[in-house]
């Protein structure tokens, strides 16, 4: 039987089909303001898997914190997490997903009725989170040093990583493609990264002028020696979202 993967986010839900070239097979706002919005969430899930089983279930959101899997300790995780985020919010639930190849776990927070409809309805075991997954893709797939940038629908997330080591990770808030820019020539200056060093970019909104921040590069001086590599949203839905760790 075919397999989905859900992803979601504050604002949306994404169902993919985890064999399919094309893997989008639906988008749903998600608005908790409207009436029914809930239902009508859990309705499109339970049509999609008439003739799908689950696969994995995918959070993305802002608010996570990574952490060496060697000092790790999973009875602190809301100590962790308010190391950079505060107090999680009562509506939230604070969750973690270890990335053993990287020596990495992520704490993040979730939605307490993803949570609850996750493991209650769904009986899925684990929601893991976007960034996770981005992570294991560069480490395993990606040029040994190497920036990526992956454009989610208000933030962008950010890692550089030097001879197979993640040495940054950050998300950040953007209202427009300059601001991603500037973000790369900040980081660029503070980091010092080796050059040529490959740029990879990824979309998972389908909607991303990556046009206008490529030719934005080629303006200035600080990024004449990256290599700049644009991948779709339907790469990255295949490719990083529905694939299974082990490929990862």
């Amino acid at each position: 039987m075919k397999q989905l993967v859900l992803h979601f986010s504050d604002t949306r839900l994404q169902i993919l089909n985890a064999g399919s070239t094309e893997p989008l097979h639906s988008t749903h706002a998600i608005d908790f303001s409207k009436p029914f919005a809930r239902d009508h969430l859990t309705t499109a899930i339970k049509e999609a898997l008439v003739e799908h089983t689950l696969k994995e279930l995918i959070w993305f959101g802002s608010d996570y914190t990574l952490f060496p899997i060697a000092l790790f300790d999973p009875t602190k995780l809301e100590h962790y997490y308010e190391l950079n985020h505060g107090k999680a919010h009562p509506n939230c639930h604070v969750s973690y997903q270890l990335i053993e190849n990287a020596g990495i776990a992520i704490i993040f927070s979730i939605p307490v009725w993803l949570y609850d409809y996750a493991k209650y309805e769904l009986q899925s075991v684990q929601i893991k989170h976007a960034v996770g997954q981005q992570i294991q893709y560069c480490l395993h797939n990606g040029p040994q040093s190497q920036v990526s940038v992956f454009i989610e629908e208000k933030q962008f997330v950010l890692f550089a990583i030097q001879q197979g080591k993640l040495q940054g990770a950050t998300t950040n808030d953007y209202q427009q493609v300059a601001d991603i820019l500037y973000f790369l020539l900040a980081q660029q200056q503070k980091r010092q990264l080796p050059t040529p060093l490959p740029l990879l970019i990824f979309d998972s909104t389908s909607q991303f002028n990556a046009e206008e921040l490529l030719d934005l590069l080629k303006q200035f001086k600080d990024f004449e020696n990256y290599i700049p590599q644009f991948q779709n949203s339907t790469f990255y839905h295949k490719q990083i979202l529905c694939a299974s760790s082990e490929v990862l």
